[in-house]
Parts: C-alpha cells; sequence; structure tokens
C-alpha cells in the first residue's frame, strides 16, 4: 500500500520553487552537520583512548586539553544550530515569508549566534595547530612562520569583525558588511591552508626523497605518504572551506549544505593530526635527526641495523651538535623512530 496520492497543493503556501530548493539545502546541510559530528565524537574518543593508553611520562597535557576544547566547540555548534532548525522549521514554521524569511530576521538568534561564534573559535583552533605542525615540520625555524602568524592574525581579526557584524547587522550573515567580513575571514583560512597545504608537502616530499636514497624506501614512509600529508597539512578543510567560499560569495543556495558541517570539519581536520601524534606516526623535530636512533617495535624484540646517514642528505635538528656523519640504529619493523637518548 503506497498511501494516498500526493498533490502539488499540499505545498506550503505563498512559497515559491526557489523557496522550496533553499529550505531543502538547509535541512540537507544540517543532516551533514549530524553526520560529521558523528565522525568527529568517534575520533574524539579514539584520541581520548589513545591518550590513556600513553605512560604517565608520555602524557602531553596540551593534547587533553585541546581535544576538550574540540568536543565542546563542536557540541556547541551542533546543539545551536539544531535549536535554531527546530525554531525554524517547527516552533515558529507560520511567520510570515516562511523559514527562509525567519531564517533572515533572527539568524542573530542567541541558539544560532552562539553556534556561529563556536565555529569561528574552532576555525582558529584548526588553523592555529596548523601553523604549529607547520612549525614543527620547518624545524622550529621562527622565520619561516613568521610571515604565516601575520596572516594568522589576520583571520582571527577577520573572525571578531565576522561575529560581531552579525548580530549587528540588520540582514545578518547575509549583510553586505557581514559579507565582506565573511569572505575576508573564509578566504584568509582558506588560503593559509592552502599554503600550509603545499609548503608542507613540499617540505616532506623532498625529505622523502632524501631519506630513501639514504634509508631505503621502506624507512620513514609512513612521515611522507600522500595519506600523511593530506592529513599533517588539513587539506580537507582546505578543500572544503574553499568551495563554500566560492559558493557564498556567488550568494548560491549550495552555500547552505556546505556551511553547517564546515563547522565539524574544522574539528575533525586538527583531530586527524592529533591522533597520528599520540599514535607516534606524526613528524617531528626528531624524526630524522643527527643522533642515535631506534625503532620501537610493538611486537617484541627485532633484528636491528646499524647505517650511517650523510647530514647532507637530511637536515639537521636546530640546536644539534654538527657532525659529518649522523649514526642511527634501526629495527626491520614500522615502528616509529624515537631517540635513544632523550
Amino acid at each position: 500500500m503506497t498511501g494516498p496520492p500526493l498533490s502539488p497543493a499540499y505545498a506550503p503556501p505563498g512559497e515559491s520553487s526557489h523557496d522550496l530548493w533553499v529550505e531543502k539545502t538547509n535541512l540537507n546541510g544540517m543532516a551533514l552537520a549530524l553526520i560529521a559530528y558523528g565522525i568527529l565524537l568517534t575520533m574524539v574518543l579514539q584520541c581520548f583512548q589513545g591518550l590513556f593508553a600513553l605512560r604517565k611520562e608520555e602524557k602531553q597535557w596540551w593534547i587533553w586539553i585541546y581535544v576538550s576544547a574540540v568536543l565542546v566547540l563542536a557540541t556547541i555548534g551542533i546543539a545551536g544550530n539544531q535549536r535554531f532548525i527546530q525554531m525554524t522549521y517547527i516552533d515558529d514554521r507560520n511567520y510570515p515569508g516562511g523559514p527562509n524569511a525567519f531564517t533572515l530576521s533572527f539568524y542573530a538568534a542567541t541558539s544560532n549566534l552562539m553556534s556561529f561564534i563556536a565555529y569561528i573559535i574552532l576555525g582558529w583552533l584548526a588553523d592555529g595547530l596548523v601553523l604549529y605542525r607547520f612549525f614543527v615540520i620547518y624545524d622550529r625555524n621562527l622565520w619561516a612562520v613568521i610571515g604565516l602568524t601575520v596572516i594568522y592574525l589576520g583571520d582571527i581579526g577577520s573572525g571578531l569583525g565576522l561575529a560581531i557584524s552579525t548580530t549587528r547587522s540588520q540582514d545578518t550573515f547575509w549583510a553586505t558588511t557581514s559579507v565582506r567580513l565573511g569572505i575576508a575571514f573564509w578566504s584568509i583560512s582558506a588560503g593559509l591552508n592552502i599554503v600550509f597545504t603545499f609548503l608542507i608537502a613540499t617540505r616532506l616530499l623532498l625529505i622523502r626523497r632524501r631519506a630513501n636514497a639514504v634509508l631505503g624506501p621502506s624507512h620513514g614512509s609512513h612521515y611522507t605518504s600522500v595519506l600523511a600529508i593530506v592529513i599533517e597539512s588539513a587539506a580537507l578543510y582546505s578543500l572544503w572551506a574553499l568551495i563554500f567560499l566560492i559558493t557564498y560569495a556567488r550568494n548560491n543556495p549550495v552555500q547552505n549544505i556546505l556551511l553547517p558541517p564546515l563547522g565539524q570539519i574544522e574539528g575533525i581536520a586538527p583531530l586527524l593530526i592529533i591522533l597520528r601524534v599520540i599514535r607516534g606516526r606524526a613528524w617531528n623535530s626528531t624524526t630524522i635527526a643527527p643522533s642515535r636512533y631506534q625503532a620501537k617495535s610493538l611486537y617484541g624484540p627485532t633484528e636491528t641495523d646499524h647505517c650511517e646517514i650523510p647530514l647532507k642528505e637530511i637536515p639537521a635538528s636546530r640546536g644539534s651538535t654538527p657532525t659529518s656523519l649522523a649514526t642511527g640504529n634501526f629495527r626491520r619493523d614500522t615502528g616509529r623512530l624515537t631517540p635513544l637518548h632523550e
């Protein structure tokens, strides 16, 4: 039994096909945001599980704080979105002009504004972590990071301006001032991450080529694989933000599909990096350094190889003692490289 026949007369009165299309994009965007939040929540639990498994002396409390902050902000964001969608489509469904008019008039409602600000802060955290990873991958070179830090400060400033404008403008998020600030905010954020993607990918690929020439292709490949480069550079967020920016600047309704999950992807991208850090697969300043190394095996004793690494092939870490050769012990497994002498 298929039920009674449907009729166009059942459609909401007084709304055009375009209005209905915009409403559909809003609901579809919210559905994607809920899926993204489920992924984020799973990753948070994996992070906490990995942190609990670490020995006491290996625990890094900044990771606990960072992951907790991401979880809190992402939860505030999705809860605020859900509340505003409920107001739009259920509580105030008969608002003059329909859900689209309600969204324009009440975009700065407390629940939605709370969500909006939470996502802006989450974006700052995501960009800040990638900036720090760039600093680490480039051997903690302050000169390499100064210019990008200035751009990051511009990211924070434009985000603050967007949040303030959204609360004060007549048409809130779609007012001329808000649109300009929104374009500036996401342009800076996406542009910054695209630059990070290019520079981090270049650095890791160069190191992989040099490491392969000295150690062979099997050593350190998990630090420089395509997947590692995509994760370390937060390329997922860069791509999603860029597509959203184009639709937002053109005022295309597809922006409503991309914006709600964008906030959650801001949290997913750094959590992917954090998981690699916890599992010892993320690049750090001692991954390949001019000192004695040993790969920790997860499966008991294995045969150890002894090799010498010319420093002219592998860039030395800052503060290391210059020598002509770096001597290293490497086990024949896929464990992570850690210094023998801490």
